[in-house]
């Protein structure tokens, strides 16, 4: 009924939402003055909260999916394909270069590399991306929320 290896991996999510959730509780309180729409700790909270809601029902994916939950099992005895691993690093820098390029070209720079990573040439599809994405991004989060965004030293930032 519970997949061993999906409750393993479920605790271990739950602890890491867990920890960061208590490293929101340390957040500096923005005063009155000074406060945005979404207190600095809302957002993360939100993350984690989904996480691990979807962490609760991983132990019983299989079960869920009737039939069709066998191939999981299958799926999981082939190797990680190398595609994840420079995903992965391709992100960490990514966020590594938000405070020196700023949030709005790091956006960019991800809506183009990650589908040109994952060998996506339908062109049709990805300029519209890149061109729309990061903007709405932007506007709703940075507008619509109050959220503020990283300009960087090149001071990129929409309006």
């Amino acid at each position: 009924m519970i997949n061993r290896t999906d409750l393993v991996v479920s605790v271990v999510l739950l602890a890491v939402c867990g920890a960061l959730y208590y490293v929101t509780s340390t957040f500096d309180e923005v005063s009155p003055l000074f406060a945005q729409d979404v207190p600095p700790e809302r957002f993360p909270r939100m993350l984690l909260w989904i996480i691990a809601g979807l962490s609760l029902v991983l132990p019983f994916e299989q079960r869920l999916r009737g039939k069709r939950g066998a191939v999981l099992d299958k799926a999981r005895s082939e190797p990680v394909h190398p595609v994840v691993y420079l995903t992965g690093g391709f992100l960490v820098l990514a966020v590594a270069a938000i405070q020196l390029i700023g949030t709005f070209l790091v956006l960019v720079s991800v809506c183009l590399g990650l589908p040109l990573l994952w060998n996506e040439r339908r062109w049709k599809i990805i300029v519209p991306f890149v061109l729309l994405f990061p903007a709405l991004v932007m506007l709703l989060f940075g507008h619509v929320l109050g959220v503020y965004f990283e300009p960087g030293i090149l001071g990129i930032k929409l309006p």
